[in-house]
């Protein structure tokens, strides 16, 4: 059960975040190029399905002065190194099972339609997500904000329930802008304890212990005696909402 005051959505990066990948390729093309390309506005537009694949390689190559062959295979080579962060997946299932059901998870990810056909088969589990948004299917992509909008409406949460964990930081602040709790994704571990923190933290287990002694409360003086009266009752009704 999550308290009144914890979020209810949360909402996940996928590379970099959820999915770790390697810009070292055995191509001519150096790791500092790769996320050149992975920066440039022609990326940004493959990304936004603006853009063919076939027709994007040939506009880096264009662009940085390479061979569409070698940008092809680093690319590929860059896909395979795919990997799921089995840490941070197991987060996702021990939060979700402590809200009970309530917590509902998304992905949030600047990714091609194409790039995305291949990512959904590098990891098994996809159930944990109640629903997966991409640049490739939106036509937008972060930090802009429409796309925060757009995500927002469709899973139909005010920006002060969600919480958005991305490892860029112009990512993080755009949802900040909105209202939503932006964790940047920097060290897992503490991203971790973050997030244990705002879903599973102590003002959970004190609102789950106020729901479980509700109309069972008596105030105790600072002497030790035990009086029984309405005031703590009413206390806790104003805090749950709930009678």
């Amino acid at each position: 059960m999550l308290s009144p005051n914890q979020p209810k959505a949360l909402i996940f990066d996928l590379g970099d975040v959820l999915f770790s990948w390697s810009p070292d390729t055995k191509t001519t093309i150096p790791a500092v190029v790769m996320r050149k390309l992975i920066s440039s506005g022609t990326w940004a537009k493959y990304e936004c399905g603006q853009l063919q694949q076939a027709v994007c390689y040939r506009e880096l190559a264009k662009d940085f002065s390479l061979p569409v062959s070698e940008i092809a295979e680093a690319f590929s080579q860059a896909r395979d190194s795919l990997a799921p962060n089995e840490a941070m997946i197991t987060l996702i299932h021990e939060l979700k099972r402590a809200s009970g059901g309530s917590l509902h998870v998304y992905a949030m990810s600047n990714i091609s339609i194409e790039d995305y056909t291949v990512l959904s088969t590098k990891m098994a589990d996809w159930t944990i997500f109640d629903r997966v948004f991409t640049s490739g299917q939106a036509g937008m992509r972060k930090p802009d904000i429409p796309f925060y909008r757009y995500v927002l409406q469709e899973i139909n949460a005010s920006p002060s329930e969600t919480v958005f964990v991305d490892d860029k930081i112009e990512n993080v602040r755009a949802a900040r802008s909105l209202g939503i709790t932006g964790v940047q994704f920097d060290d897992a571990s503490i991203v971790a304890h973050t997030l244990r923190s705002l879903f599973d933290g102590p003002v959970k287990r004190g609102y789950e212990y106020l729901y479980r002694n509700a109309k069972r409360f008596s105030s105790m003086t600072d002497s030790g005696i035990m009086v029984s009266e309405n005031f703590a009752q009413l206390l806790i009704l104003d805090t749950t909402h709930d009678a």
